[in-house]
C-alpha cells in the first residue's frame, strides 16, 4: 500500500514537472494571495486632497509575501515597474509592463523577491498626480501559519482589497488524511493538487 502511494506521488509529480517545460502558462500560476490595487476602483489617478496618501492608505494594512500577486486594473491608463528614484521623481515611462501606451485592461505582478518594489503610470502627470505605489515584500518564511487569523483573511469591509483566497484544507481534511495513511496520503493530496492546479493552467 505504501509503496503504491510512494510510486503515484512520484508519478504525479514528474507529471506536474512536464506541465511546467510544457505549458508556460502553468509556471506563471501565482502560489499566495492575490490583491487589486486600490481596491474596487482599481488603478487611477487618486483625490487631489489625497494623492500623496492614497496608495500609502491602501497597501499599509497588507503584509506581503514573495508568491503574493498585485493586479492592477485601469481604464485609458498603464502601470510599470520602475526604480526608487522612478518613484520618487516620476521620471520613468518604460519598464517592466509597459504596453503600446493607454489603454483599458489589467497587469498582473508576482512579487518574486523580497525587498522594496515600486510602480507607477508611465503617464509622468498621472505619476506625479500620486498615480504610484510603494511596498515593502517578506520573506515567505516570514509568513504567519495558515490558521493564525488576519483582518484581511476574515474582512468585514465589503469593500476590501484583497481578491477571495483560494480554498484550504482545514483542520477536518487535515486529520481525515491523517487517519487514511499518514503521510503518504498527504503527500499524494498534494501532488494530485499541484497536478490538477497545472493541468487547469493549460487550458485557461
Amino acid at each position: 500500500m505504501a509503496a503504491a502511494a510512494a510510486s503515484l506521488v512520484i508519478r504525479l509529480s514528474a507529471l506536474a514537472i512536464v506541465l511546467v517545460v510544457l505549458c508556460p502558462a502553468a509556471s506563471a500560476v501565482p502560489l499566495g494571495k492575490r490583491y487589486r490595487v486600490g481596491g474596487p476602483e482599481g488603478w487611477r489617478v487618486p483625490p487631489p486632497q489625497d494623492k500623496e496618501m492614497f496608495y500609502v492608505k491602501w497597501a499599509a494594512p497588507i503584509t506581503f509575501f514573495v508568491e503574493d500577486s498585485i493586479e492592477f486594473v485601469y481604464k485609458n491608463d498603464s502601470v510599470i515597474k520602475v526604480s526608487k528614484v522612478g518613484y520618487y521623481h516620476c521620471n520613468e515611462t518604460a519598464g517592466i509592463g509597459t504596453g503600446p501606451g493607454p489603454r483599458d485592461g489589467k497587469t498582473l505582478f508576482i512579487l518574486d523577491a523580497p525587498g522594496f518594489v515600486y510602480f507607477a503610470s508611465s503617464n509622468l502627470g498621472h505619476c506625479k498626480d500620486g498615480q504610484k505605489l510603494l511596498i515593502k515584500v517578506l520573506d515567505p518564511e516570514q509568513r504567519p501559519p495558515a490558521s493564525a487569523s488576519s483582518p484581511l483573511e476574515s474582512p468585514t469591509d465589503p469593500s476590501s482589497s484583497e481578491a477571495p483566497p483560494s480554498p484550504e484544507p482545514g483542520p477536518a481534511s487535515t486529520e481525515h488524511s491523517s487517519a487514511m495513511g499518514g503521510p503518504f496520503v498527504a503527500s499524494l493530496a498534494r501532488a494530485m493538487a499541484q497536478a490538477a492546479t497545472l493541468v487547469l493552467a493549460c487550458f485557461i
